[in-house]
Formats: C-alpha cells, structure tokens, sequence
C-alpha cells in the first residue's frame, strides 16, 4: 500500500449551512450546523486513507476535549496519529465556517502560533511513497520535505499565503501547488506569467488550482514539456458545488498520492481535479478510487495505478 505522510494544520471546524453572507451587526439562522476535525493537513490525510492510500498525519493539537475528538475521528478514519503531538496548556485550533447555497466557503480561524513551533521528529529511514506538508507549519514542511528529497520520494507543498515564511519548504520541494490567493501573496499575481516565474524562481514543477476553472501547471514532466516553455493546463470536471470546504486539500492528497504510484503530473493533476470534483459534489465527503476512477471514466480518461 502506498504511504503519504502529511504535515500541517489540524483543527476542529464548527460549520453553519447559511442563506447568504450575513450583513454586518445581524443576526442569522444557520439552515444546518455540525461539528468535525478538519484543517488542510488532516483532510489530505483522511482523503489519501480514503483513496486507498496508507496516511500519517503530522502536527499539533492541544491537550483538550478538541484534541481527543481530532485523535478519535483519525482512528475512525484509519489514519495513522503517531506524529501528532499534544501540547499541554493550548487550546487546539478551531475554525468557524460559513458554507453559503452555491457551496462557497467563508473560513475564520484562530490558532495560537505555539502550535507551530513544534519540531518534528521522522521515523529513519524515511519510510513513506510520498510527501504532503502545508505552509501553516513552516518548520514541519521543511523538515518532511527535506527528508522526501533525501530518499528520492515526491515532496508536495501546498502553498497557501502567507507563503514566504516557508523558505525552506518551497527550497526542497519537488512539486508546488499555490491557491491563487496563495500565488497573489507570493508573485503578486495568479496568471500564467506569474507561475512562470515562480517556475524560473524555484526550479521545480509548479502549479496553481482555480476552482472550476483549468488548473495552470509548469514545469518538467517526467522529462518532457508541454508547451511552451513547460506550460500547460488541465481542465477540472464541472460538477455541481454543493461543499468547497476541503476541496484544495482533497485535490492536493489526490496528487501526492498519484505522483506516488508513478504518475506523470499530467495525469495526476487530473486524477486531483476528479477527486476534487467528488468532494464538492456531497458535503463532507471523501472520496473513494472507484469513485474518482468512474468520473475519470466518464469523461474518457483511463485510470492510473
């Protein structure tokens, strides 16, 4: 079974289902409300689990009754927790999320910075297929990647702004994927001219995801270009948003773990585009190989690994 280890935010989400964006000084009735362990690095490892895939979460939680339900939903789910750390006297991170009719989210999230400053401590010799950190625990992601580039293993970075402050991880990388906030914060814009450069800055296979829209890429894919000067696009699937909360970290679970069965980046931007497309589909929930491999089907993609 392949391994993904991933690294980064952890939290608990309270989600309200509203009418619409409240006005200010209002007050609104939530249609629906529920409560879930969630953040980027915890969805990734629960969707890679969910793929078919051996997950390991890594990062912080506090020592409370929040941090107990995040290491009951990750065992539930059967993701291994063996890196997750409690840290005494923190309160773990928790979100506020308003999901609006069109399945647009609105995140408020408050985490003391303590819980980043935790040092992580890898099993030797690296014993995963694959790396996936995220730009919220900078000091984790350089230490997951670094170890991935040692052994030979992909090391994915999903960068989310504020991304500078994670130097090291962007440093040894071998593939970054930017939300267009994320690519706005880092090259001050979101267009193809501005992946380029970062492709020219970083040396690496980059990638920045749009929601519906095609996903821009450059960079060398298993030695061949495509493109001009190594651009290319792959077209996400329409679907119908019902729920986006998630939908980048499912994308970016889906990738790592198809760069770890061999894929190209081609094809493992599209199996993260049809995986993301699953997820958006069903409020909360992760998507299956079957699944994702019958959508692929569909639109007359084969299926990988």
């Amino acid at each position: 079974m392949i391994r993904v280890a991933c690294a980064g935010l952890i939290t608990v989400d309270l989600l309200f289902d509203v009418p619409g964006h409240p006005a200010h000084g209002s007050k609104m009735r939530a249609l629906g409300s529920r409560m879930t362990p969630g953040g980027g690095a915890l969805i990734a490892a629960s969707a890679v689990a969910s793929l078919g895939g051996q997950a390991s979460l890594a990062g912080a939680v506090g020592d409370d009754a929040l941090g107990d339900l995040v290491r009951a939903t990750l065992a539930a789910r059967g993701v291994d927790a063996t890196l997750v750390q409690s840290r005494a006297g923190i309160g773990t991170a928790r979100s506020a999320v308003l999901i609006a009719p069109d399945g647009e989210r609105t995140i408020i999230n408050h985490r003391e910075e303590v819980l980043f400053e935790a040092q992580m401590t890898l099993p030797e010799p690296f014993s995963f297929d694959a790396a996936l950190a995220d730009t919220r625990w900078p000091g984790g992601a350089a230490t997951l990647l670094r170890a991935a580039r040692a052994a030979g293993k992909p090391g994915v970075l999903d960068a989310e702004a504020p991304v500078a402050r994670a130097a090291e991880a962007l440093a040894v990388a071998s593939h970054i994927v930017f939300s267009e906030q994320g690519l706005r914060d880092y090259a001050g814009g979101s267009d193809a001219a501005a992946l380029a450069m970062v492709a020219a800055r970083l040396g690496c296979f980059v990638a920045v995801t749009r929601g519906a829209r095609p996903v821009l890429c450059h960079g060398r894919d298993h030695g061949r270009d495509h493109g001009r000067d190594g651009a290319f696009a792959v077209d996400a699937f329409p679907t119908r948003a019902v729920d986006t909360l998630g939908a980048g970290d499912v994308w970016h679970a889906a990738f790592a773990l198809s760069l770890a069965q061999g894929q190209d980046c081609r094809a493992a931007v599209r199996f993260a585009n049809a995986a993301a497309a699953v997820r958006i589909a069903r409020p909360g929930h992760f998507p299956t190989v079957a699944e994702v491999h019958a959508l692929l089907a569909r639109h007359g993609h084969t299926a990988g690994p």
